[in-house]
């Protein structure tokens, strides 16, 4: 018996060849007539002759050449099947994942590849039948010669005859699409590389492994399309929680091949609707590292004290005054809170956040007080949320930065010396721009 996978190939194409000449049908019996020719075109035993002088007008190839150039003829050029090992090098090459061969050559004879890869009742493919001289393809056969069969000798090397083909010409002329030259042979429409070895060059053909690019389309289009980031990219819209979330990609390039007519190209072009995607291979945009991390205290570090040295200085001039009242007070206090403001506007916020960006756990090779890396280190995101013992020491921390700042820019000689009453005094001032340092 035919196996079904034969017998529905065979009925689906004599169905869509029956759809197109009907049309044309004036009668009844035209009708009639161009339906035994049917039967008669599509019965295994008259089209698999056909097909089997067809399949050299294609080849199996993993690195088709028409992509390189689409008028490249089959005949003109070998097909090369790269037999490539799997080698832990950390490369995307042919080899190293699995992608399926590609088949190029005149596209009226496409048939015959869909035919070569139908799966039998066994699962597996006839092609691969053929490859191994299977009983089970020549049993299928046998229905080209059954009307001449006498013996089992008779049905592979005696024609039949209503046919000139044997098993071994039918056989041999399918199996033609997956012959490989033992000299190869390139085209000079190729792209041409000389490649040096020892002291001569090898003259190399640059072709496209069409597996591999559309493995690559394939895993791509998941990660944008698939239904799981459908159902992320719908969370994201409604700003639900979504446990797996989903990738982006930016920067793809969409490649063409073959135009209106992909199937020109190769099988896997066609299959892929004729486009391919690359990814940016674009160098990239270095910048000047402008974030220094630091080393000791954040403050000390981080405020260069001569930024504000206006300031201090105004504000000596109102610590030297010989009387104390409220307008000496506020003029005092409104510096002091100009500086925060400026430190904080200018520095500490910005840079408080860089520093949270960077790796968890970075402010281990530091010497920076324990509150200080609570502050700044992402590593102790937790421990900064559950306890605000730290804030209390961070900008104690801050308000010592402006007795340091005021010394220095006045001089030690004579700076007024600030005790731990101003320093008390600065700390109530700083303590209104607490959530601005969590």
């Amino acid at each position: 018996m035919l196996d079904p996978a034969i017998q529905t190939f065979l009925s689906e194409r004599q169905a869509t060849w029956l759809k197109d000449k009907l049309k044309s049908c004036k009668d009844e019996a035209e009708q009639q007539e161009v339906e035994s020719k049917a039967n008669e075109k599509y019965s295994l035993s008259n089209w698999l002759p056909d097909a089997a002088k067809r399949a050299g007008q294609l080849a199996i190839s993993s690195h088709p050449p028409k992509f390189s150039h689409p008028s490249i003829k089959k005949e003109k050029i070998s097909a090369v099947i790269a037999n490539s090992q799997r080698i832990k090098d950390g490369f995307l090459r042919t080899g190293n994942t699995h992608a399926d061969l590609d088949v190029f050559g005149n596209a009226a004879a496409l048939d015959v590849l869909t035919f070569l890869s139908l799966k039998l009742s066994d699962g597996q493919t006839v092609l691969s039948h053929l490859e191994q001289d299977s009983e089970v393809i020549k049993t299928q056969f046998n229905y080209i010669f059954a009307p001449a069969i006498k013996s089992q000798r008779d049905l592979f090397e005696t024609p039949a005859p209503h046919s000139v083909n044997t098993f071994a010409d039918i056989r041999q002329g399918l199996l033609a699409i997956k012959q490989t030259d033992s000299k190869a042979i390139t085209s000079e429409k190729l792209k041409q590389i000389y490649f040096p070895v020892d002291e001569n060059y090898h003259l190399l053909s640059i072709l496209t492994p069409s597996g591999l690019m559309f493995k690559l389309k394939e895993r791509i289009n998941t990660i944008r399309f698939s239904d799981a980031t459908k159902l992320a990219r719908e969370h994201r819209r409604n700003q639900e929680h979504h446990e797996q979330g989903f990738d982006e990609l930016y920067n793809l390039t969409v490649i063409g091949f073959g135009g209106t007519k992909p199937q020109n190209i190769s099988v896997l072009n066609n299959q892929f609707g004729g486009t391919a995607y690359l990814l940016s291979s674009m160098p990239p945009q270095l910048k000047l590292r402008g974030l220094q991390t630091p080393k000791t205290d954040f403050f000390n570090n981080s405020l260069y004290y001569k930024n504000y040295q206006d300031s201090f200085k105004a504000l000596h001039k109102l610590l030297q005054a010989d009387y104390n009242n409220v307008n000496i007070r506020e003029g005092r206090d409104n510096l002091l809170n100009f500086i925060i403001k400026q430190a904080m506007d200018e520095q500490v916020t910005e840079k408080l956040w860089q520093l949270r960006q960077l790796e968890a756990g970075w402010s281990e090779n530091t010497q920076l007080p324990t509150a200080q890396k609570i502050w700044l280190d992402a590593h102790y995101s937790e421990q900064r949320e559950s306890d605000d013992g730290w804030l209390n020491e961070v900008i104690g921390d801050f308000a010592r930065w402006f007795v340091f700042s005021y010394t220095k820019t006045i001089g030690k000689d004579q700076a007024i010396s600030l005790g731990d009453i101003e320093l008390a005094h600065f700390k109530q001032l700083l303590a209104d721009y607490q959530e601005d340092l969590r």
